[in-house]
């Protein structure tokens, strides 16, 4: 097998995980949270439909929290397509999907109550994780694919 086809293979293998990994963060609950009237949890599923519209309830850093997707898909499309620019838009991705880590609370509702986080569950985790397959893989592929080409360069 040549070195272009062992980089494509592992190109596809780091597309194909995250994206697994990815999608199977949608299937959990990702986080639980105490409410006046109880605790609560959001599925990971809900959270990737809805929290594009969080800025419209006055939610302007879980909608930015949110961004962490469109950029992950962004990056996604773009490694496929080998573009480095993947590498600085899975990174920026993890970060972002990170930073929620810090979070004590979030917007409960429209109203701007906030209510406090209790626990990320293993959505958040595998939505994390998915991210971090990505920028690794990136960076993986396009160091081995930097290195291939000093190496031809040389000879």
């Amino acid at each position: 097998m040549t070195k272009d086809n062992k980089l494509l293979k592992v190109k596809t293998y780091f597309l194909i995980i995250s994206l697994t990994v990815f999608i199977l963060s949608l299937t959990q609950t990702a986080l639980t949270y105490n409410d006046f009237d109880g605790q609560k949890t959001h599925s990971s599923f809900a959270l990737l439909l809805m929290g594009g519209l969080a800025i419209l309830g006055g939610g302007t850093l879980e909608w930015l929290t949110w961004l962490a997707n469109p950029i992950y898909f962004s990056a996604l499309i773009l490694f496929y397509k080998s573009d480095k620019k993947s590498i600085k838009l899975s990174i920026l991705a993890t970060i972002i999907a990170l930073s929620f880590r810090s979070w004590k609370e979030i917007l409960a509702a429209e109203s701007g109550r906030t209510a406090a986080i209790e626990r990320l569950n293993a959505g958040y985790w595998l939505w994390t994780f998915s991210q971090i397959i990505l920028s690794i893989g990136t960076i993986y592929y396009f160091t081995q694919l930097s290195n291939k080409n000093i190496n031809e360069n040389k000879h």
